[in-house]
């Protein structure tokens, strides 16, 4: 209780992937940031946040203010302007020479990895702008389809294997339950945290962060090295228990 800002996860901690915050969590976070700073940091797009987690908070007055969205693995952030909008901060977006290396990259890794990808729902990449993202069932896969394709993720770190070949110079991580995250060498949850530090004018010791992936080599895994205290979930049920302390 004595921290100054709430840091989570989106996918798999407050909303299960790719899916819109659950009534009740909308309710509680509206509560939270009545009284206490919270930042959200996910791999996926700022539309995505504004379709997943913005459009399901009823919140009144001024407590948006209080919320700081850290879309792609924090190579981009948005605040609150004040006029019912948020405003970008800075962004480490991707060169258009770039985003085209990494497509060819991913498109070679798929075929000499043999992972089959084939009848997506929706796209298989695409450019988030700061991120380059490959989902295996495609963006817009149900999520039970989702969690049935590689649960254990050696589909994804065969495709990884290769892609390290190709993009050598490119951060390249395990993202939700099909995704494979492509950013600039840095560009992690852990530098999120750093741009945290620096926007809220905190320490990492006034910071906790509640992740579903906090294990070796999971998306969450790089806040563990910044010494911000981090508390795993199993999901986002045992997230909201967690949290309603803050309400």
């Amino acid at each position: 209780m004595n921290k100054k800002v709430i840091v989570c996860d989106l996918d798999g901690t407050l909303a299960p992937s790719k899916s819109p915050l659950e009534s009740n969590m909308a309710e509680l976070i509206c509560k939270i940031i009545s009284k206490h700073r919270m930042a959200v940091i996910s791999g996926g797009s700022y539309k995505q946040f504004q379709k997943q987690f913005l459009s399901q908070l009823k919140c009144t007055g001024d407590v948006f203010k209080n919320i700081y969205l850290f879309p792609t693995n924090g190579s981009t952030c948005y605040v609150y302007d004040g006029k019912n909008d948020f405003k970008q901060v800075y962004d480490e977006k991707l060169s258009t020479d770039e985003v085209k290396e990494i497509f060819s990259a991913f498109r070679k890794a798929i075929i000499e990895s043999l992972v089959d990808v084939s009848n997506p729902y929706g796209e298989l990449i695409e450019d988030r702008g700061g991120q380059v993202s490959f989902s295996g069932r495609g963006q817009d896969a149900p999520l039970e389809v989702k969690e049935k394709w590689d649960p254990d993720q050696k589909k994804r770190q065969s495709i990884i294997s290769i892609l390290k070949i190709y993009i050598p110079d490119f951060e390249i991580r395990v993202g939700g339950a099909t995704t494979i995250d492509v950013t600039h060498k840095g560009i992690t949850k852990a530098y999120a945290i750093k741009k945290i530090e620096q926007i809220l004018n905190v320490r990492t010791n006034e910071m906790v962060f509640y992740g579903d992936a906090l294990f070796d080599g999971g998306n969450d895994s790089e806040v563990r090295k910044t010494g911000v205290e981090s508390i795993s979930v199993s999901g986002p049920a045992e997230t909201y228990e967690l949290l309603k302390k803050y309400a």
